[in-house]
């Protein structure tokens, strides 16, 4: 039996998963669709002022995987935050939607519930996303930086050693020490998932793992333990920072710390 629900915050600021078209219009963004390695991707991208070799990538959490104690019907998050911060970026940014988010079941069959509950970051949707940001990559984007709220910070850190050109990673309230974000919550294990834990990084790319003070959906104790683990990774505590609030109004400043870090 599957045991309890992952919460979800709902901030009205939010968009809802049927206006992110509407909102990308309204910011300068252009929409696309692209075929992964198995599944399809809906991508929100948005063109510098001032182009350059660098590529951010955005990618969203995990949305709404349950309803009650069964598998939800459409995981699309009602706060899209990742979208929202990617439009307080100045950099060429792409959004690069999860397999079956945003209505992306295309004709395949395979958008079974696993895949936003317990394969939502299994090896199946590591693949496709890497095939896609492998599209977005170019000759004038040869460098890219992942980032990723909460469980999209889960699949950037297992992106990072599948993605060509990455110079660094940002994840933002990421529960990337998933068997102990699982057991904190008493929710069942992620069977059929990779734990970043598990996995080898390499050094040199720098990962600046954020977490927030107030964050109760991925709290410190069941976070921390990644940058303690893994090499590479500055942990950054933020005082008074919840789960969503208040990461959009501290982004320009992050990205600029990022940027010193990430500079070769």
């Amino acid at each position: 039996m599957w045991l309890g629900i992952v919460p979800i915050l709902l901030a009205p600021s939010g968009c809802t998963p049927y206006t992110v078209i509407d909102y990308a219009a309204k910011h300068d963004m252009t929409v696309r669709r692209l075929e992964g390695d198995e599944f399809r991707h809906l991508i929100i991208e948005r063109a510098a002022a001032v182009p350059a070799g660098e590529l951010h990538i955005y990618i969203e959490g995990d949305g709404i995987p349950w309803v009650g104690n069964l598998p939800s019907a459409d995981p699309t998050p009602r706060d899209t935050l990742a979208l929202r911060l990617m439009n307080a970026d100045s950099s060429d940014a792409a959004y690069v939607g999860r397999p079956c988010y945003f209505e992306m079941d295309g004709d395949s069959g395979l958008c079974h519930p696993r895949y936003w509950t317990s394969h939502r970051y299994s090896e199946e949707v590591v693949r496709s996303m890497a095939a896609v940001i492998a599209q977005l990559r170019s000759r004038e984007h040869d460098e890219i930086v992942l980032i990723g709220h909460s469980g999209g910070g889960v699949l950037a850190a297992l992106l990072e050693s599948k993605v060509d050109g990455v110079i660094g990673v940002i994840t933002v309230a990421a529960n990337l020490d998933i068997d102990a974000w699982t057991e904190h919550h008493n929710y069942d294990r992620l069977e059929g998932s990779i734990d970043p834990m598990t996995q080898s990084r390499n050094a040199a790319i720098p990962h600046l793992q954020y977490i927030g003070t107030r964050d109760v959906i991925v709290p410190a104790q069941a976070a921390s333990a990644y940058a303690g683990l893994q090499p590479g990774v500055d942990l950054i505590e933020m005082p008074e920072f919840g789960h969503a609030c208040c990461w959009e109004q501290a982004w320009p400043e992050i990205l600029e710390l990022a940027s010193s870090r990430f500079a070769k």
